[in-house]
């Protein structure tokens, strides 16, 4: 960092703190007290409800303008990207301005750096240029009351950086004789680059029609930021006009433009304290307005904080165009194209945050409402012995569950993992210490149909697979059940206790890299059909299908196909009978 640099940030901090001082100086601390005492709680609610109308109308405008450019985005990840925008301009202000950080974010995610960072200014300067008329305009309306000269030299300094802006940026000559006069070197490539943001930019000319909405929006969003401070000014019972809002808004939003402070702090409570003052109403109106909308910027920066959290200590680590994110592989592991059968292994070595890793594994995908409402039932509901637990998992769970059917019980101490995925029908019982895990993609689940019991100890888990267990199937105590594929039971299944149902194998077929490294291969998955009796500590390997009414032997290896109404014993397990036929041994004995 230069010696500049820091000196420029403590001028800028000297200057918000000079100023501070000078409207606290000039306000009578008894009449703010009283100003803040005084507050109309319906218009204080009102005033509250507004911000995030005005975020989404800027999230809007930046949507239209990146499907212009051929980008499409989440209207929801604009909204929350704009809300990280104003944790860096409010509760973290830096040198690094919230604009730049939610471009970057978006140009990292989409793989298109140059059009997120043009959307950005795009979006920005459609403001701008509304913004600057509305100023001009009110302030030549309002020139007897509003007269200053330094309020003028900063209404100058605006529209001249303004002018300059749209001279530098949307002309290319300027750019294109910077590049042949430049030596090579980095000087080069920096201009380079601002030419490929310039054509970014001068893309969008020939798309009028997201142009036109971006400017028909900005209006929108300053008569909305007009109402907001008319609200917020009668949430302290001032006579403020619609009228005199609409002078001081612009005239404010454009004193707050200028890059004098640190995040605007200072200059926001001195522009409202001066306008309102000016304007006959008592300036410690106007510093309470600039506290409240201090107080609604801080509060929107610490949620877009917590969600700039979710996002990684680098944004670049988030996937970009579908494509796999790199994983850190450690120094004794074997690098390259690799494939991980452990869903659990495959997400932590992703570089992702440790809340994206927490959430692949527990929920997908991050959505926050979608954590809260597993964190809220896994720590209060789940644990909890007797009817008090019963009734809050009776009440709670479907909120979480893809369908839950009437009559439903849920012992304690059930471990949940994709819930959206998992479906269970009428009068299902899942006892103590069962899992049910649907993890890998959006077609992975795990149905439970009418009338099925999971006994304590059972796990059900998929990776980019289905379970699909019939009605009035009943699985003993400690079975597990696995697939990346499918596993299907028909109706009427009986599984005794300790029985393994698999749905893939490791590949081994390679000696340079090691057979956990290898992946996995399935030959279809495991289907057993209705009416059939496994009895304990059987294994059906992938690939096999058993018959209807067929019965498996205790400790039996099933390696393959089953026909219909057989009993099977041993390892491998063959079939020694038939249940048609009254001479065949008892598969339990």
């Amino acid at each position: 960092m230069s010696a500049k640099k820091p000196l420029s940030v403590l001028l800028r901090w000297l200057i918000s703190i000079a100023l501070i001082a000078w409207v606290l100086y000039k306000v009578d601390p008894g009449k703010l007290w009283q100003t803040l005492k005084q507050v109309d709680w319906f218009y204080f609610s009102l005033s509250i409800a507004l911000t995030p109308v005005l975020i989404w109308l800027s999230s809007w405008k930046w949507q239209v303008i990146l499907r212009a450019q051929g980008i499409t985005a989440s209207g929801w990840r604009l909204f929350w990207l704009y809300m990280v925008g104003y944790f860096f301009n409010t509760v973290l202000p830096t040198n690094v301005g919230g604009d730049v950080v939610r471009a970057w974010a978006l140009g990292k995610s989409t793989g298109e750096n140059a059009k997120a960072y043009a959307s950005v200014f795009i979006e920005r300067f459609t403001g701008l240029t509304a913004l600057i008329l509305l100023a001009v305009a009110a302030f030549l309306a309002a020139l007897g009351k509003l007269w200053d000269p330094w309020l003028a030299l900063a209404m100058g300094v605006a529209v001249a950086g303004y002018l300059a802006l749209l001279v530098v940026v949307l002309n290319e000559r300027y750019l294109a004789w910077l590049e042949r006069k430049a030596p090579a070197g980095i000087l080069h490539k920096i201009i380079l680059k601002l030419k490929k943001f310039q054509e970014a930019i001068l893309s969008i000319r020939s798309e009028r029609g997201a142009l036109l909405f971006a400017m028909a929006n900005s209006f929108l969003f300053y008569l909305a930021a007009v109402v907001n401070v008319w609200v917020s000014a009668l949430a302290f019972r001032s006579p403020l006009s619609f009228i005199d809002a609409l002078i001081i808004t612009p005239i404010v939003m454009v004193i707050m433009m200028l890059p004098i402070s640190i995040g605007g702090i200072g200059l926001a409570e001195w522009a409202y304290f001066f306008t309102f003052d000016r304007m006959g109403l008592t300036g410690a109106v106007g510093l309470s307005v600039a506290l409240l909308m201090r107080v609604k910027a801080l509060a929107t920066g610490i949620l877009g904080g917590i969600y700039y959290s979710t996002l990684g200590i680098r944004i670049d680590q988030e996937v970009k165009m579908g494509r796999e994110p790199e994983r850190e592989i450690g120094a004794g592991d074997v690098a390259g194209e690799v494939r991980y059968y452990s869903g659990f292994e495959d997400v932590m070595r992703r570089r992702k945050s440790p809340l994206h890793k927490y959430a692949d594994i527990v929920i997908g995908p991050l959505r926050l409402w979608r954590l809260f409402k597993y964190e809220f039932i896994t720590l209060f509901c789940m644990p909890l012995p007797g009817m008090i637990g019963y009734g809050l998992r009776q009440i709670f769970l479907p909120a979480v569950l893809r369908k839950q059917g009437k009559g439903a019980v849920w012992s304690r101490n059930v471990t949940l993992r994709h819930p959206h995925k998992i479906a269970v029908g009428k009068r299902c019982v899942i006892e103590e210490y069962c899992s049910l895990s649907a993890q890998g993609d959006e077609q992975s689940g795990i149905t439970l149909g009418e009338e099925v019991l999971l006994g304590r100890g059972t796990v059900l888990g998929t990776r980019n697979g289905t379970i699909e267990i019939g009605d009035y199937s009943n699985i003993g105590a400690n079975c597990r059940l696995g697939t990346t594929t499918r596993i299907r039971f028909g109706r009427h299944v009986l599984l005794a206790a300790n029985c393994y149902i698999g749905g893939a194998q490791h590949k081994f077929d390679r000696l340079d890299v090691p057979i956990m490294r290898q992946g996995y291969e399935s030959k279809g998955g495991v289907v057993i059909e209705d009416d059939c009796w496994l009895g304990a500590g059987v294994m059906v390997l992938d690939g096999v299908t058993i018959g209807t009414g067929s019965v498996i032997g205790a400790a039996a290896v099933v390696t393959k196909d089953i026909p219909p109404y057989s009993i099977a014993l041993g390892i491998p397990a063959r079939v020694v009978g038939s249940r048609s036929s009254s001479d065949t041994p008892n598969p339990t004995s």
